[in-house]
């Protein structure tokens, strides 16, 4: 069986440097990093903040602080201790879907080894990651993944669908079973397994979200799911019959779609065990097959209807109603501009036709009847510049 990352090495300098600073890359306005690379170089985290807002992103000081923190890596790495602060929690509640979620705060230097680790792993990614995943992959948002389900809808993939969520994704992945499939995936490379697996020691019982090894490990399992689901055929009259035409994976959630009903739910289950077998996981039983003339896709922020036509999902829209109010009533902080800016991706993305104001003296209180006119002169890119120097 192949294997991957013979090559890679978690133990060079010039490897640790190049990931470190691409982790490092736009963070360093924050205290936490500041105060990090400033015990590296002989600047202080003031002046490197200071440095970090004016747009330098290279200077002597920082190269010698990327060298002494990939020394220390490398060292720590070497010496098999690790010697890392114990992962923090917090409890924030989700403003879409009002979900207490329990997020990771680890250190700096925590966050730096992940991201060499997911680094030196970029073979194995490449390798397993599908066409059709698209969270936490460059290149693949929301908007792509949404596009791709109008495309299906318009060559007629998507008579009947179904949407499946895993139950506690991250927690659920133990530690055990992420080393048990990277160890058959890259079994030569026993440093990097050692180095992977101090990693996820910190995590706990399962992963933690917030963690970017989290994210692309779970990419990682998700990727056989996807090439189960989509390898499950049928004998009919003597031919095989596919299942499932086709699917998409968002991080845990998945979209099924097919020309038959019974073949859909058919892949449901086996896909059910699947999973349940292979990674512990288990799927929400709140699934239903329906059909797409009857009920649109609500999938990544949007809403794919039977016609082709892309909307915003109304709990989206209400929030960013809310957040163009607070502007108009003189709420310009640098957030709340932030925030319209992030929006404005909806609205241009969206195939809206028309936008009416719903009172005259309100011109942020808006219908969902439309937004073409509404991204184009409220929130286009002059306005938007304008916003933000403003604050």
């Amino acid at each position: 069986m192949k294997t991957y990352c013979k090559r890679a090495n978690p133990t060079d300098p010039q490897t640790i440097e190049r990931y470190a600073y691409e982790a490092m890359s736009g963070k360093l306005k924050r205290k936490d990093y500041s105060e990090f690379v400033a015990g590296y170089c002989s600047l202080s985290a003031k002046e490197i903040r200071k440095r970090a807002r004016a747009a330098v992103t290279w200077y002597p000081e920082l190269e010698q602080a990327l060298h002494w923190i990939a020394l220390d890596i490398a060292g720590r790495i070497r010496a098999r201790q690790l010697d890392l602060p114990p992962v923090r929690f917090s409890e924030r509640c989700d403003g879409m879907c009002r979900k207490v979620r329990k997020i990771c705060l680890m250190s700096v230097m925590q966050q730096l080894m992940e991201h060499v680790a997911v680094g030196c792993m970029e073979e194995l990614w490449a390798a397993k990651y599908e066409y059709h995943q698209y969270a936490s992959i460059r290149g693949r948002g929301q908007l792509k993944g949404a596009r791709r389900i109008l495309k299906w809808t318009k060559h007629g993939k998507t008579s009947y669908f179904v949407k499946l969520d895993v139950r506690k994704c991250f927690q659920s992945i133990t530690r055990e079973t992420a080393m048990q499939w990277l160890r058959r995936d890259i079994g030569k490379n026993v440093l990097l397994l050692w180095f992977v697996d101090e990693l996820l020691t910190m995590h706990g019982d399962g992963l933690i979200i917030g963690s970017l090894l989290s994210q692309f490990l779970c990419n990682y399992f998700m990727s056989y799911a996807y090439r189960f689901v989509m390898g499950l055929h049928k004998e009919r009259r003597g031919k095989s019959v596919k299942l499932c035409s086709c699917a998409l994976f968002y991080m845990d959630d998945i979209l099924l779609a097919g020309a038959d009903r019974r073949n859909l739910v058919m892949a449901v289950r086996r896909l059910i065990h699947y999973m349940r077998d292979s990674f512990g996981l288990a799927i929400k039983p709140t699934w239903n097959v329906r059909r797409h003339d009857d009920a649109p896709i609500d999938m990544m922020g949007y809403v794919i209807t039977a016609k082709g036509r892309l909307k915003i999902r109304r709990r989206v829209f209400l929030r960013a109603r809310r957040s163009f109010r607070k502007v108009w009533r003189g709420d310009r902080t640098r957030i709340t501009l932030y925030r319209i800016g992030a929006y404005y991706g909806y609205f241009k993305a969206a195939r809206i036709q028309h936008l009416r104001p719903a009172r005259r003296k309100d011109p942020a209180c808006i219908d969902i009847k439309g937004t073409q006119q509404f991204a184009g002169t409220i929130l286009g890119a002059q306005l938007r510049r304008d916003l933000l120097c403003a604050a």
